[in-house]
């Protein structure tokens, strides 16, 4: 039980104080870029304008993803602990979505090892595996999409070609090469701790092709979840404008858009919850569909301050409920017969 009880090292306080300081002050130049060339009231009134439709496709659409998600995680970590349940697992992944989105340079993903050390009983090595893997079908099914809504005439994606080709294939080729990897880590060095710790984190991925079959499913339909949200949200946002191009832009470009912020405010930078890169992403899609300008960027500040606010929430509301699970928990283990996946 010693690996149970042994977490990752924290890093510097200093070197986070100063990622929070770089991350706020990019927030706040962020936030004066659109009050000097949208301004916050004209933020108010667009998003007061939007349609109730596209508020509650946009809902119904984030909340279909999330549940994917969730059920992704409780997929991955039940190969390793088959008591898991499905409730129990859920704050986990809302308190660290919360957290990986949130802080800068996506220090939040320690996150899950060590809330599913304490709130689970994990092993962290596997939950690090299990992190490892799905941030790596998630690039997959990422790159297949983008790949998709470029051949749909998506040009704002364009850059990603080349990329998007080769993530493809990385979740197939670390499902081939995890066994013979496995057998030879047992073979060559048995007994070391960095041995130890490599065969537990190999344990955290599929290691059979219904396993992975699964969980690149679930990916898919996470993802494409989400892209409707993102499309259904700018296509009402549009629509609701004086002076919107007439047609509409299609809804796959519109949710290239989308992706295209998605991906920017993902990127391991200094900001606060994406702040800057996710709005200059859909405002670089948009303005590719003959939107303007600054139309794009209120936009862009409408759908990230909706994605924010989902997070915001449902991040508050799992840490309350994981609180009380632990509690629950603690209590349960003074019952004889009730085990820790209970």
């Amino acid at each position: 039980m010693r690996h149970l009880l042994t977490a990752p090292a924290r890093p510097p306080v200093y070197r986070t104080l100063l990622a929070l300081a770089v991350a706020a002050a990019l927030a706040g130049a962020a936030m004066w870029a659109v009050d000097r060339f949208v301004g916050w009231q004209a933020m108010a009134d667009m998003a007061q304008r939007v349609p109730a439709q596209a508020w509650g496709g946009f809902g119904l659409c984030i909340t279909l993803s999330y549940l994917a998600r969730v059920l992704r995680l409780w997929r991955l970590l039940h190969d390793v602990e088959p008591r898991l349940r499905v409730r129990r697992v859920a704050p986990v992944f809302f308190v660290h979505n919360a957290l990986a989105t949130l802080l800068p340079a996506r220090a939040g993903e320690a996150a899950m090892p060590l809330l599913a050390r304490r709130w689970l009983g994990m092993d962290w090595a596997a939950t690090v595996g299990a992190l490892a893997w799905w941030r790596l079908s998630d690039l997959a099914i990422f790159a297949g999409l983008a790949l998709a809504l470029l051949a749909a005439g998506a040009t704002v994606l364009a850059p990603l070609y080349a990329a998007a080709l080769a993530a493809c294939g990385l979740p197939f080729a670390a499902f081939v090469l995890r066994r013979p990897l496995r057998r030879a880590i047992a073979r060559r060095a048995p007994g070391r701790a960095l041995s130890g710790l490599a065969l537990r984190m190999l344990d955290g991925m599929p290691a059979h092709p219904h396993a992975l079959a699964a969980d690149l499913v679930l990916a898919a339909c996470a993802w494409s979840a989400k892209l409707a949200a993102f499309a259904l949200l700018l296509h009402g946002a549009l629509g609701a404008q004086a002076a919107h191009p007439d047609p509409l832009p299609p809804w796959p470009l519109l949710a290239a858009a989308g992706l295209a912020g998605d991906a920017s405010g993902a990127l391991p930078l200094p900001t606060l919850g994406g702040i800057g890169p996710f709005e200059a992403g859909v405002t670089a899609g948009l303005t590719a569909l003959a939107v303007d300008p600054r139309t794009a960027l209120a936009l862009g500040v409408t759908l990230h301050g909706a994605i924010l606010a989902t997070i915001v929430v449902t991040g508050i509301l799992a840490f309350a409920l994981g609180l009380q699970g632990e509690r629950a928990h603690r209590l349960d283990a003074l019952i004889p017969g009730k085990g820790a996946g209970e």
